[in-house]
């Protein structure tokens, strides 16, 4: 509704219910309307009383209006969905017809004439990059090596572009990405200021970590099916590329020294920096190896096939060479991966990998993310067994509410629940860990862990087993049993 509607509205309820001439005490005029009218009439005219016209502020309604607040403090506005243009010097369209060889000159020598909010920008220009190379992913894939020496915003359009266009596509020629990418790596990126385009405010950074950043995600979406496959005869190549980001500066120490966030925040650190997805790009590349290799390929349990692979787990796991978090955290996500392809090496260097005894912040970081984002199997359930045993004994019996131990009881509740619902687990017997874990835990992450099992058995689109089916049940059974004040793994307690 306008400012006219809005006068004439209440134009027409002061001429209607008020008489002019009677002039109303303040609480009685507002008594003469009803509530609904009175706030409604508060909610338009509050934002515009100095502008009404002489003939409608009557000292009353002023005074209504002066003494009561809108519903909500601010401007009553239609709100939607923002679009907020960063113009391009050519449309898509122009940018299209032009041949290649023109589109690289004007990548390279095209500048803004100003720097109006309005105006053409480089960010712009790279958005129009971005869509001719996801439309036309191929040919720029095979061609990548004729743009390098572009400024970093066209570079990491240039990435994204592949991303978005090459899922399904096949590439005949990985030699000008591999170049293309290297020059990215090679060049030096120290700290700077870093100025902003429109508003010319600097701020600290590095000029190509973002682009270095995307060519890690996009190597790691390559090495696990998720885009143009991949053939082993580029291992060489694919090898030479991780490896320079694996040496990249970020995560630095400052990256984790905040004290306000738990160590739970590791992982999510490690795939937002360049060298933590290039940690997790060393997994996938070992897997994708081994996705392609022939199945009699020996040394596999030893990682004696990926040496290159080897040596680089086992200088992330050295505190003197990587002393970050969010490296050992990687670890952590990846050891039920693992166990399976690797138990050997995982079992000779689990230690390092995951002390049990230890509880620095290496540790934890491994701990919380294997418990939190793998899912347990028989493999893992035997070689860990005793970190089980050992975060069990560690687990407070009363944990107040929204406290992380108690997050960190529901994820290792979930991890025995699963075992046990795969059969590798049973609480009737003496110390199995799922009975010792239910003795310890308060009742409110055990209802937690049973509200779990409901979720999945009602989202679940696998058919359970009657196998699966009879064991949930008999747990059931068994917790309710248990669940009395008298005592018994089901001793209820107070949550603070």
């Amino acid at each position: 509704m306008n400012t006219s509607d809005t006068h004439s509205r209440v134009n027409e309820f002061c001429s209607s219910k008020l008489d002019p001439s009677a002039r109303l005490p303040e609480m009685a005029f507002a008594r003469a309307m009803p509530e609904s009218t009175t706030q409604w009439c508060v909610n338009r005219v509050f934002w515009i009383r100095e502008a009404l016209p002489h003939t409608m502020r009557t000292g009353d309604l002023e005074c209504v209006v002066r003494r009561l607040e809108p519903d909500q403090l601010g401007f009553r506005c239609w709100s939607g969905d923002v679009e907020v243009d960063v113009r391009s010097p050519l449309s898509e369209e122009a940018f299209h017809a032009m041949p290649f060889a023109e589109q690289a000159g004007l990548l390279r020598t095209w500048k803004p004439k100003t720097l109006n909010w309005d105006g053409p920008v480089k960010e712009g220009l790279a958005a129009t990059l971005q869509a001719e190379a996801r439309a036309r992913s191929v040919y720029y894939f095979e061609h990548a090596d004729q743009l390098t020496g572009l400024d970093p915003l066209y570079s990491i359009a240039l990435v994204r572009g592949f991303s978005e266009g090459l899922g399904g596509k096949n590439v005949s020629d990985w030699k000008p990405f591999w170049d293309f990418a290297c020059w990215v790596v090679a060049q030096p990126d120290p700290q700077i200021e870093i100025r902003d385009e429109f508003s010319g405010d600097a701020q600290p950074g590095r000029r190509w970590q973002s682009c270095r950043l995307e060519i890690a995600r996009f190597v790691d979406a390559i090495l696990n099916g998720k885009l143009s496959p991949l053939p082993l005869n580029e291992r060489a190549s694919v090898w030479q590329l991780i490896d320079a980001l694996r040496h990249d500066p970020s995560p630095a120490p400052f990256d984790e020294a905040r004290e306000d966030e738990r160590v739970t925040d590791s992982l999510a650190l490690s795939l937002n920096t360049v060298r933590g997805v290039a940690a997790h790009t060393v997994f996938s590349y070992i897997f994708w190896v081994r996705s392609l290799s022939p199945r009699n390929a020996t040394g596999g349990q030893n990682l004696d096939d990926v040496p290159e692979a080897r040596c680089a787990l086992e200088a992330f796991l050295d505190p003197q060479f990587e002393p970050s978090l969010a490296i050992r955290s990687v670890f952590g996500a990846n050891i039920a991966r693992l166990a399976y392809w690797a138990e050997a090496w995982l079992r000779d260097h689990l230690e390092r990998v995951l002390p049990v005894q230890s509880q620095d912040e290496h540790s934890k970081a491994a701990w919380e993310a294997f418990i939190r984002f793998s899912v347990p199997n028989s493999r893992t359930l035997r070689l860990l067994h005793r970190h089980y045993t050992a975060a069990i004994a560690r687990m407070p019996r009363k944990v107040m509410a929204g406290n992380p131990n108690r997050d960190h009881g529901v994820s290792l509740g979930q991890h025995l629940i699963l075992d046990y619902s795969q059969g590798n687990l049973d609480f009737e017997k003496q110390g199995d860990l799922l009975a010792v874990f239910f003795t310890r835990t308060p009742e409110s992450v055990r209802a937690e862990l049973m509200a779990f099992v409901g979720r999945n058995l009602t989202q679940s689109n696998k058919t359970i087993s009657p196998e699966q089916s009879a064991r949930l049940l008999k747990l059931w059974n068994w917790l309710v049993q248990h669940e009395s004040p008298s005592g018994g793994p089901g001793v209820r307690d107070q949550v603070a």
